[in-house]
């Protein structure tokens, strides 16, 4: 094995032959470890292999990412090299570094130039060995997400340490994956499973964890308290609500009953919202009248929950109800009724859409109509961009048009007798918006 005062003047050699580009003016020494990570990407393999090589001997951990980069090189000595100076630094010194970049560790695994697995499973047995595992239930706690998910998976996977130790530490982190993983750990092991743990589970923020662990509830027939699966039943996540009525009909608790006691008491408008969901999801009969009460101009976010119930509910009166919202003086409100047409993709024509454009309340309602413009057919939404070209819409107009043409060949369809007709006379009319010329209207209208 070459010493590393021989690898350092082979390597001073072949920089001072190199391009001259590549030397800085005031360049750091060559022996620095900062000027050897550069080197580490130079365009010459020779000078990486020897720059790699070096950091390796030097025992210089800051380097473990450039190294770790170049374990994958296009060039198999720099890679050999590489592999050679990562094991040097695989110390217990320097254990925590290695806690530290175990995402750049496991992005070896993705690579396909080589097979890394063998080096991987090195770093990771060597981590796992009783002195250095308590650092691995430090990275559980790392601010590096992936750090944290990576430690978890070699603490379960590997049982390091007790599963509930490795549990209640994971649910302390603010990244939900960490502890739905954890969560996922516990539950598949099938034990340590008490009421505290399950309290903890059921209240978590995170609503897959909620999902999974009320499912393992219900095929393991585990006892959750009344109260809690009442507090579920007024969550924001359609299926955890959905899985707690289920279990609360087991016992012959009637959700329904919960809801509409709720919906007399409830004090905020998240209350209010989640009641009729929860009620229509339990398709209650009496949910449309309820709907009608809760149209409050005053809260978007309730008005958007009740008019939805209502379109999906009222079938022929839903397109009535919802231009109606379209054309409210309130802009909020007008915007609950464009969100709403593309979610329930209710039809809206050209002459409805003029209509509203015609008795808009502001230039906010003006601008809600242009975008819902882009739900017409496609000969409609240029026919009313042409034919509302007013100065006060200039801007809107050409952004329309822009996007109009870009939007294109999304469609082959052709204009209609009525729409060519209109289109020629806007087109003639219009001459500054777009082109009789431009290969969009030339082929459709004026056979090319």
């Amino acid at each position: 094995m070459a010493s590393y005062d021989l690898l350092l003047q082979q390597l001073e050699k072949l920089v001072a032959s190199s391009d001259t580009d590549d030397q800085p003016a005031q360049a750091e020494p060559l022996g620095s470890a900062s000027r050897l990570i550069t080197l580490t990407r130079h365009y010459n393999g020779h000078i990486r292999q020897r720059a790699v090589l070096c950091l390796g001997f030097m025992d210089e951990v800051s380097a473990l990412p450039a190294l770790i980069e170049r374990v994958n090189d296009w060039a198999e000595p720099v890679r050999r090299a590489a592999k050679q100076s990562v094991r040097l630094l695989l110390t217990p010194d320097n254990a925590a570094h290695f806690v530290a970049n175990l995402p750049e560790i496991f992005w070896l695994l993705q690579c396909q130039r080589e097979n890394h697995q063998p080096l991987v499973d090195e770093i990771v047995s060597f981590l796992a060995e009783e002195p250095h595992a308590p650092l691995l239930l430090a990275g559980l706690s790392s601010e590096d997400k992936t750090v944290a998910r990576l430690s978890l998976d070699i603490l379960a996977e590997r049982n390091l340490f007790p599963l509930k130790q490795i549990f209640e530490q994971a649910m302390l982190h603010r990244d939900p994956l960490v502890r739905a993983h954890a969560v996922r750990y516990l539950l598949s092991a099938d034990r340590d499973v008490d009421h505290e743990v399950m309290a903890i589970l059921l209240k978590d923020t995170f609503a897959p964890i909620k999902q999974v662990v009320l499912q393992y509830v219900i095929h393991n027939a585990f006892p959750v308290p009344e109260s809690l699966l009442i507090a579920l039943l007024f969550d924001k996540n359609a299926l955890v609500r959905q899985r707690a009525s289920a279990l609360l009909r087991e016992t012959n608790n009637d959700p329904v009953a919960h809801y509409l006691t709720a919906l007399d008491r409830a004090a905020t408008v998240t209350e209010r919202k989640i009641t009729l969901w929860g009620l229509d999801e339990h398709r209650y009969d009496g949910i449309v009248v309820l709907a009608e009460r809760n149209l409050d101009e005053r809260y978007p976010s309730l008005y958007h929950s009740a008019l939805r119930i209502l379109i999906q509910r009222t079938g022929d009166d839903a397109h009535e109800r919802l231009l109606a919202a379209l054309r409210h003086p309130s802009i909020a409100i007008a915007k609950v009724a464009r969100k709403l047409f593309y979610q329930q993709e209710i039809y809206l024509s050209l002459p409805e859409l003029q209509r509203c454009l015609e008795e808009a309340s502001s230039r906010e309602h003006i601008e809600v109509y242009y975008f819902l413009a882009q739900k017409l057919n496609k000969w409609d939404w240029l026919i009313f961009l042409l034919d509302n070209v007013q100065a006060e819409n200039a801007a809107l107009t050409q952004a329309g048009v822009k996007y109009w043409t870009q939007r294109f060949n999304r469609s082959g369809i052709l204009p209609n007798t009525r729409q060519q007709a209109r289109l020629r006379a806007l087109l003639d009319k219009n001459p500054h918006v777009i082109s009789r010329k431009s290969p969009y209207i030339a082929l459709f209208l004026f056979g090319g």
